[in-house]
Parts: C-alpha cells; structure tokens; sequence
C-alpha cells in the first residue's frame, strides 16, 4: 500500500464513531452538495462512497480516487480506467452487494479495505449499523469486487510522463544533433560536407521545418546554417516592414487631405475677391433688402418695383384641381 493510501486510511479512522444527526443529516453529504456536486441537497442521503470521497478531497486524491455519490457510479469509474479486480488489497476500494451477486449495477455498499486476512478482510465504512462510521470484519460472500485507486494514479502518472516527453523530449534530444553535425562541418573541406545520419532522421521527427530546410546535402551542414540563419533574419524582418508601410500610409493620407484643405481655402479666398469687385453679394439671401434694393433699376430719381411672384406663395390657378 502507498504512503497516500494510508495517509487516507488514517484519516478515515479520525472519523470513527462519527454518527447522522437529526432527520439522516451528515457532515459529508453536505460538504458533498457544496463541493462535488449541486443538483440536489445531498446532506441527508445515503452516505457511505461520500464518506470516502469526502476523505480524498481533502488529501488532493480525488483524481485518481474518485468523487461520487452513488456506489454503482463509482465502481463504473473504476472499470472504465482499467483498475477494477477480485482481488483484496489494503488501500483498495471494496463495493458489496447485500444480495450475494457479483454485478455492479446491485452494489449496495462501500469501504475502504483496512487489511486482508486470508478470505477475511477488515474495513472502515460510513453508514453501517444503521448510522456510524466503524470498522467492520468481512468475509468475501458479498463483495461484488474492489477498485485499485493506485492503478488509476499509475495510469495518470504515464499520460503525464509522455505528455512532457512528446512536448520537450524531442527537441531537447535534437538540438545537440545539428550542433554536433555543425562543429563537424566546420573542420571539413568544403568540398566533402559532412552530414551525419542522427541529424536528418531528428529533423523528419522533432526538428522544426525552418531547421529541417536549412541543412541541404549539396551545401553541407555550414550552408544549412546559414540558409537558416536567413530564414530566421527574413521572418524577424517583417514586422518592421510592415510597420514602415503603415506608417508610410497614414502619412500620405494626412499630406493628401492637407493639401485638399489648401486648395479648398485658397478657392474661398478667390470667391470672396470677386464678389468684392462685383455689385451685389451673391451669397445674400433673395430676400434680403439690400439685394432687393442692389437689382432694382432707378429711373429719374423712382425706383421701379418688378413685379415678382412671392417665394413664400405657390402660384394659383383659376381651373379645376385634380386631386
């Protein structure tokens, strides 16, 4: 058994003696609707896999042992990650069916196993005699089978494992490669290029494709270098061109409206000097008494008044109006 497990198992055993309060209420069915799961009040439900869920949350266990409610469920998880036997273990879960089968979907019960003794096991549980939690002796009659929360922790620990080593492994091993085939290449002819097999057979795995490019066999592993030091000098200098081309636009466009606004001043300028010069404003309303008083003719000392249709009044008309 793992220091983990018995870490869980001590702590299980603080609990001895723990009982239901009034109307089934338990201090791990209400941690259990705050905590795991929030679809229902749970602090009154059969509690004995919260008893044990309870126990490995608070020791951070609960990925690789499980956080669950209904016995049944649990036992699933347990088949579903490869780690679910006959076999009694210490540290291994055990799910009971009251009636004497051996299917998951008729466990009843659940504890967590103490020791092994022969066919005996010895447990602790939550929720049995009614209302406690104790350690009980048991033989095997009704045990349905038993979850092994260290398989599922081992499994755990492998996708980890190569997880990293897919991400980091390969290119940490490759990088020495090219350095290698580089320092090789500086103490050859260069009429003879050295390329070391290692090298491109890294590159079609791990090697990014910058790398891969840089290393043709006519120019040897020097040229490769430098064909992919000039990739990465043309990728670093995109940024600043592109930089320089946005600049470069946004000032023609301030110049080119600068210069509209020039022309559309020196336009109004010239209007205003012609009007100047001339008799009348044009830019006065029709209506206005010096306009009026500008276009009237003078004859002997009269002003003659023209007779002009008011812009305020439509025209009328005598004949009938269709509507």
């Amino acid at each position: 058994m793992s220091p983990e497990l018995q870490k869980m198992l001590d702590l299980l055993q603080t609990q001895l003696g723990y009982s239901e309060q009034g109307g089934g209420y338990t201090k791990f069915g209400a941690w259990y609707g705050k905590t795991v799961e929030f679809d229902s009040d749970y602090s009154a439900q059969p509690w004995c896999d919260m008893f044990l869920s309870w126990a490995a949350h608070q020791l951070g266990y609960e990925k690789w042992f499980g956080q669950f409610a209904y016995t049944v469920n649990h036992a699933e998880w347990f088949v579903d990650h490869g780690a679910w036997g006959t076999t009694p273990k210490p540290g291994a879960v055990v799910f009971f069916d009251w009636g004497g089968s051996d299917v998951v979907d008729n466990i009843d019960h659940v504890g967590m196993v103490v020791s092994v003794d022969g066919q005996t096991i010895h447990t602790i549980e939550g929720n049995v005699d009614g209302r406690f939690v104790r350690e009980k002796v048991r033989d095997q009659s009704y045990v349905v089978g038993y979850g092994y929360p260290e398989k599922v922790k081992a499994k755990l620990s492998e996708v980890t494992v190569v997880t990293k080593a897919s991400f980091a492994g390969p290119q940490a091993g490759a990088a020495p490669a090219v350095l290698a085939g580089t320092r090789s290449a500086q103490d050859a002819p260069a009429a003879e290029p050295i390329v070391p097999a290692m090298t491109l057979a890294a590159a079609e795995s791990s090697i990014p494709a910058t790398v891969t490019m840089g290393m043709p066999a006519a120019n040897g592993i020097a040229g490769g270098v430098a064909s992919q030091q000039a990739d990465l000098g043309a990728g670093a200098l995109v940024a600043p061109v592109l930089i320089a081309s946005l600049v470069l636009i946004a000032y023609f466009k301030v110049t080119h409206a600068s210069v509209r606004l020039a022309l559309s001043i020196a336009r109004r300028g010239q209007d205003r000097q012609s009007v100047t010069a001339g008799s009348r404003t044009p830019y006065r309303s029709a209506n206005s008494a010096s306009f009026a008083t500008a276009s009237r003719p003078r004859v002997q000392g009269r002003t003659i008044m023209r007779s002009t249709p008011s812009l305020s009044q439509p025209p009328t008309s005598s004949g009938p109006v269709n509507e």
